[in-house]
């Protein structure tokens, strides 16, 4: 397991609702149709391929590669990652700022369409965001380094939406 991954494992179709409710923060759930953001955790398991739960400090995915197969999970907490970095004999990597690389995405939103909480894509169509007049979103980026150095990319998580 890498270090910034506190809790990980699988759960069937019909067990999903219960470890997703331990969770709480802004809901991003992709379904076999369509997608969401919300505050809402009310989760149509049978349609959902992936949801994400953010917050600044931590996220909880749970996935699944086809509809009606078990889901993956995962939960990223940076307190503990930072934590557990604190055992690292390399002082290099010891360093959060070494182990993690913010990136901030702009939103495909037309401007003159959008207000408020509704937003329209430069190609016209709808989506909410539980934020008002947002523009960015904000993404984390989990990096490693093999041994002799190189650098890679492990796993990402959203932050927040600006």
């Amino acid at each position: 397991m890498k270090e910034y991954i506190s809790k990980y494992g699988t759960v069937s179709a019909e067990n999903a609702s219960d470890i997703i409710r331990n969770y709480s923060g802004t809901v991003y759930a992709v379904y076999s149709d369509h997608f969401l953001c919300s505050e809402s955790k009310d989760v149509d398991i049978p349609h959902l391929m992936e949801l994400r739960i953010f917050s600044e400090e931590s996220e909880f995915r749970i996935f699944r590669y086809d509809l009606g197969s078990d889901f993956f999970w995962r939960y990223i907490d940076d307190t503990s990652f930072r934590q557990a970095l604190g055992q690292e004999d390399d002082e290099f990597l010891k360093d959060f700022n070494n182990r993690i690389f913010d990136e901030i995405h702009l939103l495909d939103c037309d401007r003159e369409k959008s207000h408020g909480y509704s937003y329209f894509t430069r190609a016209g169509a709808e989506y909410s965001l539980p934020a008002e007049n947002a523009e960015k979103i904000m993404i984390r980026n989990y990096l490693d380094y093999d041994k002799n150095g190189m650098l890679s990319v492990n796993d990402f998580r959203i932050v927040k939406i600006l």
